[in-house]
Formats: C-alpha cells, structure tokens, sequence
C-alpha cells in the first residue's frame, strides 16, 4: 500500500482507537504499527541497498521504482509480530499491544492486498521473514520481476498513489474463426 494510504487508514484507527477507549498509549501503539512500522524501509535503503540520498523524494522514489535489490524488512513479518504479541501479552503493554493491532490487524493485511496487486503474486508468504531469508532477501526472487512503472513524478501524488504496475501494450488479437459461428456453415458446404 502506499505511505499515503497508510498515513490516512492508521489516522482514521488512531481516531477511532482514542474515541473509544481515551487512551493515548494503545492510540500511540496504533500509530506506530499502523504506520511508524515503514521506518523499517529507511533501514533496508540505508544498510541494505547503501543510499545515502536521506531526501524524503529520493528515498520514495527508489522503492516505488522498484529499485531495491534487497528486502529484509524486519518489521513487516509475522515472526517478529508474533513475538511482539507475546511480549504484550506478557507485560499487558497498552502502547505495544496498540502496536500489534496497528501491525496485524491494519498495516500488514492492507499490504498484503495492495502490494500484491503490484507484485503480480501472492504476498502472504513475503511477510514471513524466514520465507524472506531463504530467498536471500532478494528481491528478484520474490516480486515478479519488470511488473512495476514508472512512479508520479510529484511527490505527494507518490506518497498517496505509491507503486504502480507497468503499463503492457495491448497485444493483436488473433482471429482463428474457432468461436465464429458461421465457420461451420462454411465447411460444411465445403465437404
């Protein structure tokens, strides 16, 4: 999903979250699990894909090209959240169990959705870090390759609309006659 996305359904949760329950900690978890999560995306460009343009148009144009050759994106899998929901459980956090409903229940599922109509395949297995690590966090060897254009030049049009599939050129349809209906008149008068 784009950061756009993101930033506007985890603003409506956080909304929903403080109206219900008046509490600002399980609101701030929330936040940061609903969108405070991407920071592991500055992680990867940084440590992984070693780019040093920290400007915020640089950076977001680099992952809605499809120029990442590696995705570790520790944050976006279910081992770590797993394990995060047991630490919560454990210490009855507010703020860590509002991280685990931002991540579970908002940001990964609207990922899994979106990012997958991109990637051209199932995205459920790609939020499993294991699954991630056995392909050598390559990214070649997990979205299909050459799927994803050209992003919105503007910024803010980025942000909200975020990757996009690139565009294939119509191909010629072939007319073999096989669902024309008048093709078997024709060979039967021929026989």
């Amino acid at each position: 999903m784009s950061p756009g996305g993101h930033l506007v359904t985890t603003a409506v949760a956080c909304a929903a979250v403080q109206a219900s329950t008046g509490s600002v900690a399980l609101t701030a978890g929330v936040a940061a699990g609903g969108f405070l999560i991407d920071l592991d995306h500055v992680l990867d460009y940084v440590l992984f894909e070693r780019q040093h343009d920290l400007r915020p148009a640089a950076f977001l144009r680099h992952y809605l090209a499809g120029n990442t050759r590696l995705v570790v994106l520790l944050l976006h899998s279910y081992e770590v959240l797993a394990a995060l929901a047991l630490a919560a459980w454990w210490t009855n956090l507010e703020g860590l169990w509002g991280y685990v409903l931002g991540a579970a229940a908002l940001h990964l599922p609207l990922d899994i959705v979106f990012n997958g109509k991109v990637a051209g395949r199932n995205m459920v297995p790609f939020y499993s870090f294991v699954y991630r690590a056995r392909a050598g966090f390559r990214t070649s060897r997990l979205i299909e390759p050459g799927r994803i254009g050209t992003p919105d030049p503007r910024f803010w049009s980025a942000f909200f609309v975020g990757s996009v599939v690139k565009a294939i050129p119509p191909q010629p349809h072939l007319h073999d006659g096989a669902d024309d209906p008048g093709r078997e008149l024709f060979l039967t008068d021929a026989a």
